[in-house]
This record gives structure tokens, C-alpha cells and sequence, in this order.
């Protein structure tokens, strides 16, 4: 008789799961920004932020550069045209067929210190100043400092006043610099014309001193006061502009200084390089019609 097999049953053995990828915690390395790249970085930083200043910086110097150029240009156009106005009217008579020394008779006038001899229009003072005398055209018709002369207003047109005191048959200005600013003095009052004028210039065309109804011409122009027998027949003026804000030029060379002392005089110091104002010289010149044929 056979014995029957015996079957022997082997248990499993069961493995420790093992997770891919993952390390012991001494194998473990950790990841980030050394101290290298970070000065990096600031260093990239701060160079960007002083990239960014310096053109805002230019920016705003040069935008301040070409408000004073604007600024400028404005004052030297409203004053050429200002003065033009003004001086066109020098020796204006109501009766145009009256003589110069019939109309204006010699003249002193303690409210703006101008002085005129007779017959004379335009005057120079010793200080620079420019002073003329005019009758007014009518009622309405105003000096630089708004006064009328309600004088004229019975008289018909062309009809010559009948007085020739200040403001009553005639008006006188007196032209100067005060302060950075174009003033016209009328009657005791000072009115401001245009600011930011440093300095005025004035060339006289003169030409000799003849009866009105004579041929009247103009000889030469001259800075000098002209003598007893010339007479001031044209003006040539330059004027010298600063805008209000200061240290515009940045350094920059500019002629503007030179080219003024060779208009007004190597001796003159109304302008200088090394302020740092932003400069410009503007000329105009007016025929004294009233005074021409």
C-alpha cells in the first residue's frame, strides 16, 4: 500500500513597498538664489532706476530750456511790437500842415523829467532813457499810462489844440528800464510794458535839421546824443531778454553775451555768461513818419 505525498505550503514573503523617487533625508538637496545672484540682481536693479532718473533729469532740464526759449521769443515780440506802437506816434500833429516849432513849443515836464526843445519830438536822456511828445489824435486817444485829454474833444478834425501843456494839447512818455522791466512813465505814473527786459539800446537815424516843409532825410544812424542841428528822423532799438527761471543753460557756451556788448559796448554788464540765464537779443527799427516828408 502506497503512502500518499505530503504537500508542504510555503508561506509568501511580503517585500517593503519602495516609493519611486524618493530619497533618505541625508540625500535630500534644496534648491534657491545664492547670495551671488541676488547682488546681481540689485546691482541690474540699481543701474535700471539710475538709467530711468537720469532721462527724466534731461527730460525735465531740457523741457525748462525750450519753456524759457518760448518765454523769451513771447517777450521779445510783444515788446518790439510794443515799442513800435509807441514810437510811431512821436511827433504826431492834429494839422499836419502846422510847422514842427509852431506845434511843439519848448517844453519841460517835471511829472516824467523829459525836457524838449522847440520843435523837438524825441528826446535822449543821459541815463538811457528815450523820451517823446504828440498830440492826441481825439477824445479816446490815451498815453501809455491810459490818460486821455478831453481838450480835444470840442475841436473838429484837424484842428490844432489851442494849449500845449501836458495833458492838454499834448502827451509826453518817457521810455527805461526798471527792475528786469520795460516801464513807459505819463503824467506821474509809471506803467510796465513787458518784463524780463534786462537792457534797451537805441541807434538814432539823424539826419540835419531843416524847415518842416523842407526835404527831410536821414544821414546816418549814431549811437552818440545828436547836436543842436540834427534831428532824430528813425530809432533802431535791441533789447535784451532773460527768462524768469534761472540756470537754464546747463552749462552750455552761448554768444548771446557777446554779440550784446557788441551792440551795446564791450563795457556794458547787463549780461553775463556765467549766470546761468537763459538769454536772447531782439532788434526792431520804426521810421519817425511824423518827422519824415
Amino acid at each position: 500500500m502506497m503512502r500518499p505525498l505530503m504537500t508542504t505550503h510555503i508561506a509568501p514573503t511580503q517585500s517593503t513597498p519602495s516609493f519611486k523617487g524618493q530619497s533618505s533625508p541625508a540625500s535630500r538637496s534644496q534648491k534657491g538664489l545664492s547670495l551671488v545672484e541676488v547682488m546681481v540682481a540689485m546691482a541690474i536693479g540699481l543701474f535700471i532706476v539710475l538709467l530711468v532718473s537720469l532721462v527724466y533729469i534731461e527730460g525735465a532740464r531740457n523741457l525748462s530750456f525750450r519753456q524759457g526759449q518760448s518765454e523769451n521769443l513771447a517777450n521779445s515780440r510783444y515788446t518790439l511790437g510794443s515799442l513800435e506802437q509807441h514810437f510811431s506816434k512821436a511827433g504826431y500833429r492834429r494839422d499836419p500842415t502846422l510847422s514842427m516849432e509852431k506845434a511843439f513849443p519848448a517844453l519841460i515836464d517835471d511829472t516824467t523829467d523829459c525836457a524838449f526843445a522847440r520843435g523837438e519830438a524825441i528826446n535822449i536822456k543821459t541815463d538811457g532813457a528815450l523820451c517823446i511828445r504828440f498830440q492826441p489824435r481825439d477824445a479816446i486817444e490815451t498815453d501809455c499810462s491810459g490818460n486821455t485829454d478831453p481838450s480835444v474833444s470840442s475841436l473838429m478834425p484837424y484842428e490844432a489844440p489851442t494849449t500845449s501843456t501836458v495833458g492838454n494839447g499834448v502827451f509826453v512818455e518817457r521810455f527805461s528800464i526798471s527792475n528786469h522791466t520795460l516801464v513807459c512813465a505819463a503824467q506821474s505814473t509809471e506803467t510796465a510794458l513787458a518784463a524780463g527786459v534786462q537792457d534797451i539800446h537805441f541807434q538814432y537815424g539823424t539826419g540835419p535839421k531843416v524847415s518842416s516843409m523842407a526835404i527831410r532825410k536821414i544821414s546816418a544812424f549814431t549811437t552818440d546824443t545828436p547836436s543842436s542841428n540834427q534831428v532824430i528822423r528813425a530809432l533802431k532799438y535791441s533789447i535784451l531778454l532773460a527768462a524768469s527761471s534761472s540756470r537754464l543753460t546747463g552749462g552750455m557756451e552761448s554768444t548771446v553775451c557777446d554779440r550784446w556788448k557788441t551792440v551795446a559796448g564791450a563795457d556794458n554788464a547787463s549780461c553775463s555768461a556765467d549766470s546761468g540765464a537763459l538769454y536772447q537779443v531782439a532788434s526792431g527799427a520804426v521810421t519817425l513818419r511824423n518827422l519824415m516828408p
